[in-house]
């Protein structure tokens, strides 16, 4: 019967981790998403070792998905910090014109968005950003333990809409500052050598030295995008 116990608090304690879970935008639906999510969801879920449900079930798994959403907004924050950074660079660089659909995220977005989306699930999955999300995750039970009916989440929700959001959008801009600093330098290099030729048109050779550029720039600065985005990982997801 121990084991039966056992598997019904696997099964309860499943629901933050899940919800939390959900609101990550590593990958979505049923190409990549559910093959990800299910062993991560099940690695959480058996932290806390609960046995058994609690008496209110209903109010009980209601609690825990409130809880689940306040997490997930806090571990997709790093993902929407490196997509904003990705729409940054597309949107100066005109690649937004470009904008193709990705079956593994199942959304439609720009190159370099896309691209930075991926790092921040490389950095996600690699092992310093996977003990900072587990750390994350035995803290959320410490801190609420499963089955926990009364939780005052409005200083984490305030938090999160007054502290972290404006500390998000200028952690994006801070990721895209340089290599936009770089395309500003293309199109200022380009303009003074368009006075004195007169056949080359900046307008028209600009995007194809800017995506030459930049491609260089971003593969040499991997390391230093995936360095950034394990300090963002380990900044936004501290709850003590």
């Amino acid at each position: 019967m121990e084991v039966f116990g056992y598997l019904e608090g696997l099964a309860f304690c499943s629901i933050r981790p899940a919800v939390a879970l959900s609101l990550v935008p590593f990958a979505f639906g049923d190409s990549l998403g559910t093959k990800l999510r299910v062993p991560l969801v099940l690695l959480f879920a058996v932290l806390p070792l609960k046995v058994g449900v609690p008496a209110p079930l209903i109010l009980a798994a209601l609690m825990e998905a409130l809880v689940g959403l306040a997490l997930g907004l806090l571990l997709g924050a790093v993902f929407h910090v490196a997509s904003c950074a990705g729409a940054l660079l597309d949107q100066q660089g005109g690649y937004s014109i470009a904008a193709v659909y990705d079956p593994n995220f199942q959304q439609e977005s720009a190159l370099f968005e896309t691209l930075f989306t991926q790092f921040a699930a490389l950095t996600f999955f690699t092992g310093p950003g996977l003990r900072c999300v587990c750390g994350f995750f035995a803290d959320a039970w410490a801190i609420c333990p499963p089955g926990a009916t009364r939780v005052d989440m409005t200083q984490l929700f305030q938090q999160i809409s007054v502290e972290h959001v404006a500390a998000w959008f200028t952690e994006g801009v801070r990721l895209a500052m340089p290599l936009i600093g770089l395309m500003v330098m293309v199109d200022l290099s380009l303009g003074l050598m368009s006075r004195h030729v007169k056949r080359l048109n900046p307008f028209a050779t600009a995007r194809t030295v800017k995506a030459m550029v930049i491609s260089f720039a971003a593969m040499s600065c991997v390391p230093v995008f995936i360095d950034r985005l394990f300090v963002l990982f380990r900044q936004s997801l501290l709850l003590r």
